[in-house]
Parts: C-alpha cells; sequence; structure tokens
C-alpha cells in the first residue's frame, strides 16, 4: 500500500458518488456472475464471512472513500475506479448468492401471509405514486410499469419497485405521502421474500444440485468483492491517511449501527434468491433433499 499522503485534506463535502437507485439483487447477480466466473480457480477464495456484514461495511466504505470521482480520477488515473463505484452492487450478487447457497421451502401459510402484506401497501402507494407522477414528481414509465401486470408474482415485483421507487425520491417527496418508513421497509421486505420463494409458476424448493453451484459463485463473488474493495481502502488511505479504518471499515468489522442495515439486507436478498433458484431447479426436483445439511453447515460456518 503506497505512503499516505496527508497533505490532502478532506473537503468536508457530503458523499455524491454512489448511485441513489440500485438494480435488484438478481439482476446484480446476472451482471457479477460472469465476470465472478471468469476468475482462475487457484485464485478464489471459500467464504466463511458473514455477507451481510461485508455488504454494510462495502457501502459503507464507498459512500465514504468515493465522495468525489473527479477528484479520485485526478490524484490515482490507474486505479479501477468504476469498479469501485460498483462495488454495491457486487455486494447485492454476494448477498444474493448467499440466500442461494441456504434456500429452504416456504409454506403456503408464509406465502399467503406475505402476499397479503403486500396487497394491502401496494395499491394505496401506487394510487398515490400515479397521482404523484402525474405532478412530475415521480416518473410516469417507472410508474406505469409497476401498474402493469398480474398475479403474485407480479405482484411481489410490484412491491419491491414501489418500495425502492419512494427511498430513491424521498427528497423531492418528504412531507407529500403519509407512509412511513417502517411501511416501506415491510414492503420491501415481504415483495422480495417472496421473489425469492416463488417463480412465475408458483413456490419451489431449489434442487441440491442448483445450491452446490450457488455455494461455487458466491465464493467467486466474494472473492471478486475481496479484490475490490482492497482499491477502496487505497482510497481513503491516500486521503484520509491513518484515519483511513474509519472511513472504510475492514469487510468483517461488526460496527453497532450496521445492524438494522445486516438485517435489512439480509430480508431483501431473500426475497428474490429462491425465486431464480426455483426457476433453474425446474429440471431437477429429485435431488431437492441431498445437500441440504451441507449447506446449513457452510451456513453456520459463514
Amino acid at each position: 500500500m503506497a505512503k499516505a499522503k496527508t497533505q490532502h485534506p478532506s473537503t468536508g463535502k457530503s458523499p455524491t458518488a454512489t448511485p441513489t437507485a440500485h438494480a435488484t439483487y438478481r439482476a446484480c447477480y446476472q451482471r457479477f456472475a460472469p465476470l465472478a466466473a471468469d476468475l482462475p480457480e487457484r485464485d478464489v477464495e471459500v467464504c466463511r464471512a458473514d455477507v451481510r456484514i461485508a455488504f454494510a461495511n462495502v457501502k459503507r466504505g464507498v459512500q465514504a472513500a468515493c465522495a468525489e470521482p473527479a477528484r479520485i480520477r485526478k490524484a490515482l488515473p490507474e486505479l479501477p475506479l468504476d469498479d469501485v463505484l460498483a462495488l454495491p452492487d457486487l455486494g447485492r450478487a454476494l448477498v444474493f448468492a448467499a440466500t442461494r447457497v441456504t434456500a429452504k421451502a416456504a409454506s403456503t401459510r408464509e406465502i399467503d401471509a406475505k402476499l397479503k402484506l403486500v396487497i394491502e401497501l401496494r395499491e394505496p402507494m401506487l394510487t398515490l405514486a400515479e397521482t404523484l407522477a402525474k405532478r412530475g414528481l415521480l416518473p410516469k414509465d417507472v410508474v406505469a410499469e409497476i401498474r402493469a401486470g398480474s398475479g403474485k408474482y407480479d405482484l411481489a415485483s410490484d412491491g419491491m419497485a414501489l418500495a425502492h421507487l419512494y427511498e430513491e425520491h424521498a427528497a423531492v417527496l418528504r412531507g407529500k405521502h403519509p407512509f412511513t418508513q417502517e411501511e416501506l421497509d415491510l414492503l420491501r421486505e415481504a415483495s422480495e421474500w417472496l421473489l425469492d420463494t416463488l417463480t412465475p409458476e408458483g413456490a419451489r424448493r431449489p434442487a441440491a444440485k442448483q445450491r452446490g453451484e450457488a455455494e461455487k459463485m458466491r465464493d467467486r463473488l466474494w472473492t471478486l468483492l475481496v479484490r475490490r474493495y482492497a482499491d477502496v481502502r487505497k482510497i481513503a488511505y491516500y486521503f484520509h491517511g491513518d484515519a483511513f479504518e474509519e472511513a472504510t471499515p475492514k469487510l468483517q468489522s461488526r460496527l453497532v449501527s450496521t445492524a438494522a442495515e445486516q438485517e435489512e439486507e439480509a430480508e431483501q436478498a431473500s426475497e428474490e434468491g429462491e425465486e431464480a433458484d426455483e426457476e433453474d431447479g425446474d429440471e431437477e426436483d429429485g435431488d431437492e433433499e441431498d445437500g441440504e445439511g451441507e449447506e446449513a453447515d457452510e451456513e453456520d460456518d459463514a
């Protein structure tokens, strides 16, 4: 690591580098899986970490270290800053892969309870969103896309999209809607749980073989994240010197303030993860039970 250059004082500006909107966990997984798959097998690290903690620390680190991308590019032109700024999405891909490793079958009662919650919150939020879109406060095309479609799976997709929409435009919508942060969290968590559990055809337990593949991909994504996060800490060290640890915590640093975030991210990702496993496992129902115990042990180790 290069010598700290403490002559670069912090400007005190608020972080502005990270995107305000983010893709779904599954979309992030699909984006980064090919990159992770290209890693040489000998370089892959087994992920025994708590990926929720790692994800929370990645978001903190990128937000704190990358507040001024232009300044970073000028000072560290050889550093792959675009890869660094994409780290939060890489973290989402990792969390998604981890949920596929430990995915479980859901009961009809669990599914119905989550659907009931989504239905109760979806319609009032969507109706108001349509009004806000007409007044130019929300993007009309996004709101119209949420309204389109039908069925349980679409309801879940709508709920997640609505939660993200209200949070993405929170500053503009402040004081213009009655929904609490708790309600938005509940909607997002229930919706993503359903996306993790359902396919458009219904619920399905992921096959053991698919869970094994997800385990391998989890390790590869973890390896990619570890490599790229090192660049975040280089940036922090360059601009903050010995104080870089405060800006960019180690991936497994257990900060008290990250506890709520960890719970939130775990719920979000688990709402999408099983859905992908269920689709991939359509032809492998007979292998469903074989690897369940092994994956549980892996999760305990992590």
